[in-house]
């Protein structure tokens, strides 16, 4: 009788476990070489697992429309499955293991900012390379999406600043690391700010803008504060792109204090005085509640608490 070939019960005594993480790659990059990426292997080798899915799964599971790659309607039925699986199966396997820094395998996603980048991962990526030479490390830049990045396990840890409300980022496990403030910086040849800036003045100010973000609930993150509202001639997608254009320029930007320092030499670059009071920042990092007991985890998030430690609390 004519079916669904999948209706079939499969011989699964030759069914091999081990695609499951690369078919959790492929479901959450729809691209065969940034799925590749993720779990560190290479294209042909995540070509070489897509062929094989097709085949227990009698599905091409990636389709292409126009130029890029989208999920069958079966392989979307497959998401949540499969991540509940690798979740359970990883909660298993780590429940009474000991993490050995040294001789143990992991990889890591991290969703932060250039900016999180630049003053806290930078200066701790060299410390976890050292001690943990087995550890993979992927950082990502946050996208609209950030909280569903947390929610089902698509990064490692996310860091986030806690000024922006969002209520259902809150409901994740997180820790305040360090406190920043913001500031107006400029051009160090731009001569045109002798005093310190009113409202009125600020607002007449042509600016660079960061791009925001729209969260899972539709609302907008603005990613840096600009009170009150300078007129923006251009928006950017990073912090340094900002500075980057500020420095040949004659326009202001609002950055953090401790990027700031970092770039002030570099790019040539000075603070302006203004009379307002920008918003304190407090950098938090947060991760899903399967994470809390991980050993591996809390290795992680404890080098990360150390190296927030020296940018002050």
């Amino acid at each position: 009788m004519a079916g669904d070939s999948r209706s079939t019960a499969p011989d699964w005594g030759r069914i091999d476990l081990n695609l499951f993480v690369p078919l959790n790659a492929l479901l959450i990059e729809r691209n065969v070489t940034k799925a590749a990426e993720r779990i560190f292997v290479t294209q042909p080798a995540m070509s070489a697992a897509l062929a094989k899915l097709r085949r227990v799964f009698d599905d091409p599971l990636l389709v292409r429309q126009g130029r890029e790659l989208v999920l069958t309607s079966f392989a979307e039925s497959l998401r949540q499955p499969v991540q509940q699986l690798l979740f359970s199966a990883r909660d298993m396997l780590t429940s009474n293991q000991h993490f050995e820094p040294k001789v143990d395998n992991r990889s890591f996603t991290l969703v932060a900012s250039d900016y999180t980048t630049a003053v806290l991962l930078v200066p701790l990526l060299p410390r976890l390379i050292a001690e943990a030479p087995g550890v993979r490390i992927k950082i990502e830049q946050p996208k609209d999406d950030y909280i569903d990045f947390v929610r089902s396990g698509r990064c490692d840890l996310l860091f986030w600043p806690s000024h922006f409300p969002t209520p259902e980022l809150d409901r994740f496990p997180n820790t305040a690391l360090f406190r920043d403030e913001f500031i107006l910086v400029a051009a160090h040849d731009n001569t045109s700010f002798d005093h310190p800036l009113t409202d009125e003045e600020l607002a007449r100010t042509p600016c660079v803008r960061l791009a925001s973000i729209t969260s899972s609930d539709d609302s907008v993150e603005p990613i840096a504060p600009i009170e009150p509202v300078l007129p923006a001639v251009a928006t950017v997608s990073t912090s340094t792109l900002a500075l980057e254009l500020v420095s040949r320029t004659s326009l202001v930007t609002t950055i953090q204090r401790q990027l700031f320092e970092q770039k002030r030499e570099s790019l040539g670059l000075r603070e302006v005085e203004i009379a307002t009071t920008l918003p304190e920042l407090t950098m938090t990092m947060f991760w899903h509640p399967r994470s809390v007991r991980s050993p591996a985890h809390r290795w992680l998030r404890t080098r990360v608490q150390e190296a927030a430690a020296a940018l002050g609390a």
